[in-house]
């Protein structure tokens, strides 16, 4: 068996090989030259059909309308605004934060002007999870017992019970 593997290939098979070995690497893909599609921004809410601030803050959404008179309605003046400035006018923290995301996107031209929804956190968080579920089952323990022992007491009203 090993001398099958072993041996020497005649000369008329190693030149059928040498014709052959170079259409079978023209035929393998590598991962290297495979085509890499390119997702185009096809929507109408670009940096090219925005020309206010007011369309701009209602597009992104999460309620920024609120800030329009902070800038005077000024897209411009909203563009050059840096973060301290916002916050000196009052901003608060997780708006502006968002407010500045959506500025660098837009000025790059990034993304398509949309809402991002605004994360809900289930039993407070990943963090306090155990202690809000914790929490939870004690109260519903409590309020369990405390309707027990008012069912009881009724029922001894009612005289169904003697103690």
């Amino acid at each position: 068996m090993f001398r099958s593997l072993i041996r020497p290939l005649s000369l008329h098979s190693s030149v059928a090989l040498k014709q052959t070995a170079i259409p079978v690497a023209l035929s393998c893909r590598n991962f290297s030259q495979s085509f890499i599609n390119y997702k185009t921004n096809t929507s109408t809410h670009t940096k090219e059909n925005v020309h206010d601030l007011k369309t701009f803050l209602t597009l992104i959404g999460r309620n920024c309308v609120e800030h329009l008179d902070l800038f005077e309605g000024d897209l411009n003046k909203f563009i050059e605004t840096p973060s301290k400035k916002m916050k000196d006018m009052g901003i608060d923290t997780r708006t502006r934060r968002y407010l500045l995301r959506w500025k660098h996107k837009f000025v790059n031209d990034l993304e398509p002007l949309r809402e991002h929804k605004r994360g809900v956190k289930k039993n407070g968080g990943e963090r306090k999870a155990k202690t809000v579920k914790a929490k939870r089952k004690a109260l519903q323990k409590l309020e369990d017992k405390e309707k027990f022992t008012q069912e009881e007491m009724d029922a001894e009203h009612r005289g169904e019970r003697l103690f």
